[in-house]
């Protein structure tokens, strides 16, 4: 037969009845979901390097050293917020007429002009607020090149260079190298990939569940063509076409739907959104998963026939019998064995990498190669019980499908020791936070505002509604009087106006109050009673850096243990009544620190006054945040990789259900002819319903158990080998994921009953 003959044929029968096309559609609908999930997982990398691109590319290419006439551009830039949400700002200015404008601009925007993203420009247009704080004249629109999303705001300020310091480091340009990807938070790059393994197992489960679909009725037309004068060869060459034609369509499929699914929501990603272009998959990435999953579905499926023998008279498949061989544990007692050996020796550091890899890829090859022994194990004991009827004919069915329950059990047992494992781990990703932030959150009362300031606010200038406490922070240089510059740093300030913005005042405050810090090491040189004063910064000199001698800092009443928890604010060794400070180091002063608190909900009103403070930034970094930003961009990293996670545990947990679904169902056609003959032998529907309940409960919720009591030894090694003892394993949800398992396991049986009907029909005792 030719080749084309044979293709044509395999499509006659693949659409030639209603079984043929429901068993065609499936499978196709199987591969579908496969490719869809692949598609997606492909592109989170390459969008992550997308948008880190193109952020690199409108970076200025600084010229560490190099004096202003070397450069061609001046370019700051800081985070602003506005109702919560970022806007990156840059301040730009041509040093040279030949200035190049970065990507998604067509020139640089002038003194007292501004290029805006189309959501700011959008922004400006609806919002007066924000108009007060970017009054200036809107040039421009930033193209897609220069912006990470869509949704992205960011503002371009035209700036004189003489607004720049006249020491600023110059650039030459645009396109600065792309920074880093973060580094996993702590453990966590060891306990990734072992995660990630354990998840892509329910995924290749799925397509081979799609692939078996319907495999008994395959079997007997593959007799009919037998018989007919087809050869063994050609029967099995048709049954792999037939199934790379529903995996092929089903692939093709699942890649349009995913090119219109990304359409549809790529603008609408959380935080900035995403271009179309930048949330697709790399070509030879789509290419392969495209191609690949066809190949493999036909692959699995020519496996599949290696064990059946298909002569005229009918189909014979060789099926192993399937013993309890205490084997098929070996790999996975093995595999806890060293994990616990681990746990109990406190190994640690690289030379411990290898044995926990190798211990959860035992753990993971024994889930799967012992299911069979597990589903044997469970019916025997179900068949030692005293039950009913129904129990023990769930218990023999059990033990009758045990090798076909056993790719379903470890796809549920692989799911939930992925589900514990990365429940286990995921506390590690909260370690990126500082304690001293989150220390500085309970000190500060809510919505207080942060910022380095040029100037102190004039009296009455942040005399603004909603305000309640202003305290201004000047950090000063401190040394030995008549020694020089001892690198010893405090800060002048109130007691009264710093308890404004605390939520519990600073004790015995008073005009000659001087507070010291912790000391770390040595004692704190405020303390010491020795004559202090305050020093400038002078030049530097052959013989290194020379300070000036401004006047004495006179030490008042000391007060120790009151600043516990202000070490984020730069305090250095305490704070210095500011009335006892020289009023040159005031103005010399090179840090000034503003805090203000708001007491006022209202997020205009909140916004109104991170502008006024932003007016006392003018020529610097107008950067206003308050520490609940500050903690959250401390977490941003791990939060990221949170989501990941979470998102890969639902990703699997869908997947794993509709494998779970397909493989049930098919079992349950599979398995008509005896569900029938019960039927025929007097036993009621309520018996057949229990019996399929028990039966896939017996197979099922064992596996889940078994999952999640090996996600425990794992997991205390991996808290030793990461050196992260205060770790400990979350017993509450990990009985939570089982439980979750149990019910879905159920909710998919519950799905099947409908399917009963038709099995429970005897005229499917009769002989075709």
């Amino acid at each position: 037969m030719k080749p084309t003959g044979v293709v044509g044929l395999a499509a006659q029968l693949a659409t030639g009845s209603p079984r043929s096309r429901k068993r065609f559609l499936l499978t196709a609908a199987g591969m579908a979901v496969a490719a869809i999930f692949l598609l997606a997982g492909s592109v989170a990398l390459p969008l992550n390097e997308a948008q880190r691109d193109r952020a690199a590319d409108r970076a200025p290419t600084l010229e560490r050293g190099a004096v202003r006439s070397d450069g061609t551009l001046l370019a700051r830039r800081w985070t602003d917020v506005y109702l919560d949400r970022k806007l990156l700002v840059t301040e730009v200015a041509a040093a040279r007429s030949n200035a190049p404008p970065p990507p998604g601009l067509d020139r640089l925007p002038l003194t007292g002009e501004i290029v805006v993203s189309p959501a700011v420009r959008d922004a400006l247009r609806a919002d007066a607020t924000l108009r007060e704080r970017y009054p200036h004249r809107v040039v421009g629109t930033v193209g897609d090149a220069g912006l990470t999303g869509p949704r992205e705001w960011t503002v371009w300020i035209g700036a004189a260079p003489e607004a720049f310091p006249a020491d600023y480091v110059p650039a030459s340009g645009w396109g600065a190298r792309p920074e880093d990807v973060p580094p996993l938070p702590g453990g966590l790059r060891l306990a990734v990939p072992i995660g990630l393994a354990a998840l892509l197992l329910p995924l290749l489960a799925l397509v081979v569940n799609a692939v078996r679909w319907g495999s008994q009725e395959r079997d007997r037309r593959l007799a009919a063509l037998r018989l007919s004068g087809m050869s063994a060869m050609q029967v099995r060459l048709l049954t792999a076409i037939e199934v790379g034609m529903a995996a092929a369509i089903g692939s093709i499929g699942g890649g349009l739907i995913f090119l219109t699914l990304a359409a549809a929501v790529a603008a609408r990603l959380p935080g900035e959104g995403a271009f179309l272009a930048d949330a697709l998959p790399p070509i030879p990435a789509a290419t392969a998963i495209v191609v690949g999953l066809p190949v493999f579905a036909t692959a699995t499926a020519v496996v599949a026939l290696r064990r059946v023998v298909v002569n005229p008279m009918g189909v014979v498949r060789r099926r192993a019998v399937v013993r309890s061989g205490r084997w098929r544990l070996l790999p996975l007692v093995v595999g806890l064995l060293m994990a616990c050996w681990l746990f109990t020796t406190d190994q640690t550091g690289s030379a411990a990498v290898v044995p926990l890899f190798l211990a959860a890829l035992l753990i993971m090859i024994g889930l799967l190669v012992g299911a069979p022994t597990l589903c044997l194990g469970v019916a025997g004991l179900m068949l030692r019980m005293d039950g009913s009827p129904a129990v023990l004919l769930a218990a023999r069915r059990a033990q009758a499908s045990a090798a076909t329950a056993a790719r379903v059990v470890g796809v549920v047992t692989l799911l939930v020791f992925a589900s514990g494992w990365f429940l286990a781990v995921l506390p590690l990703a909260d370690g990126s936070t500082p304690a001293s932030l989150t220390q500085l959150e309970q000190r500060l009362k809510p919505h207080t505002l942060l910022a380095n300031v040029e100037r102190a606010p004039a009296p009455g200038e942040l005399e603004l509604p909603g305000v309640t406490g202003v305290a201004h922070l000047v950090t000063v240089e401190l040394g030995r009087s008549g020694e020089g510059y001892a690198g010893v740093n405090a800060v002048a300030g109130d007691c009264s106006a710093l308890s404004s913005v605390l939520r519990v005042p600073l004790p015995e405050c008073g005009p000659e109050s001087t507070y010291l810090t912790p000391s770390e090491g040595a004692k704190n040189p405020l303390s010491t009673g020795e004559p202090l004063a305050a020093y400038q910064y002078g030049s530097e000199s052959a013989d290194g850096v020379e300070y000036v001698e401004l006047g004495p800092v006179r030490l008042g009443k000391i007060v120790d243990h009151a600043l516990d928890g202000l070490g984020e604010l730069g305090i250095g060794a305490g704070i210095v009544p500011v009335s006892r400070v020289p009023q040159q180091a005031l103005h010399v002063a090179p840090v000034r620190q503003l805090l203000v608190t708001v007491s006022s909900s209202d997020p205009v009103v909140v916004e109104r006054v991170r502008t006024a403070v932003q007016r006392l930034q003018e020529g610097s970094s107008r950067e206003v945040r308050d520490v609940e930003m500050m903690v959250r961009e401390a977490q941003s990293v791990s939060q990221t990789y949170r989501q990941v996670a979470w998102a890969g545990l639902v990703l699997a947990f869908v997947v794993s259900t509709l494998s779970l679904a397909v493989a049930l169902l098919d079992r349950l056609l599979e398995e008509r002819r005896g569900i029938a003959a019960l039927r025929a032998q007097g036993v009621t529907v309520r018996t057949l319903r229990l019996v399929l309940l028990g039966q896939t409960a017996a197979n099922l919720l064992p596996g889940a158990l078994v999952g999640m009591v090996c996600t425990i030894p794992m997991a205390e090694a991996f808290f030793v080998v990461s050196e992260h003892p205060e770790l400990t394993v979350p017993w509450a949800q990990l009985a939570a994921t089982t439980a979750g398992c149990g019910l879905a396991v159920i909710g998919v049986v519950a799905l099947m009953l409908p399917a009963l009907r038709e099995a429970i029909d005897t005229r499917l005792l009769v002989v075709d």
